[in-house]
């Protein structure tokens, strides 16, 4: 099954929808979102009793080359490793289920947590005011992260998921599978670099010079707190023009 085809089913009614199993697995129910790294699904797997939910992260590299392909399987086999430690070790980390590879693409299926994004919450709420008590419970899990020597890369409103069970932040989407399936061959083709993975305006200009550090997610972990704060994004504020700091207390309550 073809991503293009995947995609020319997720406007209809999943009741009309012929039965789509990736893997031979796993039952496409919707898509949950769209965007240059590949589509992501919520699935039922049927080789479990319960046909629990997952989330299906369907990826795609962005070379077709034969001779990539292998660099980039192996890449993201390390990758969907790492994934599985850190969601093994950490609650507020989904758990990795499987990884495969089919029809040229590549696959992670994860733990659904059911709940609702940072940004789906202030745009429901408006500007929250107190925003410190979610981000301070979503520290133990970045240090955890920090503490194997991983920088998550992609820290803005969208990946942080309050867990509707019992009202914890969740950390999702870990930026090193994108940069995977982003990686590209140099002019000498005999190595290889990534494109700069992460948010405008959640990122600092270290990491969009393709550094990051420890300290970059703290610094995303500020800005998501200002947006938790003013309910505008990074590119909606302006800054001081002597110091060059963003200009945001104006708009919090």
């Amino acid at each position: 099954m073809t991503s293009e085809q995947l995609s020319a089913d997720k406007n209809d009614p999943v009741d009309s929808q012929p039965l789509i199993l990736l893997g031979d697995r796993y039952k496409v129910l919707s898509v949950l979102g769209d965007g240059g790294f590949g589509q992501t699904f919520l699935v039922e797997d049927t080789h479990m009793p319960s046909n629990r939910r997952c989330v299906l992260k369907q990826l795609k590299p962005v070379h077709e080359r034969p001779e990539l392909r292998q660099m980039v399987e192996d890449r993201f086999q390390r990758e969907a490793a790492t994934l599985e430690m850190l969601g093994d070790a950490h609650d507020q980390i989904p758990r990795l289920y499987a990884y495969f590879s089919e029809g040229g693409q590549f696959y992670l299926v994860e733990e659904w947590v059911e709940g609702m994004t940072l940004s789906q919450k202030v745009y429901k709420e408006e500007a929250l005011s107190e925003p410190q008590a979610i981000l301070s419970n979503l520290l133990p899990a970045i240090a955890y992260v920090h503490s194997k020597k991983i920088v998550h890369r992609d820290i803005k409103p969208d990946n942080i998921l309050i867990r509707q069970t019992d009202g914890k932040p969740v950390l999702i989407d870990f930026g090193a599978v994108k940069e995977t399936m982003k990686t590209i061959i140099n002019s000498g083709e005999q190595s290889t670099h990534s494109i700069v993975v992460g948010t405008p305006g959640y990122m600092p200009s270290e990491q969009l010079s393709g550094r990051p550090i420890y300290a970059s997610d703290i610094y995303s972990v500020g800005m998501t707190a200002i947006f938790l704060l003013t309910g505008k994004i990074p590119q909606e504020l302006g800054t001081d023009p002597q110091t060059g700091a963003l200009s945001w207390r104006e708009h919090a309550p």
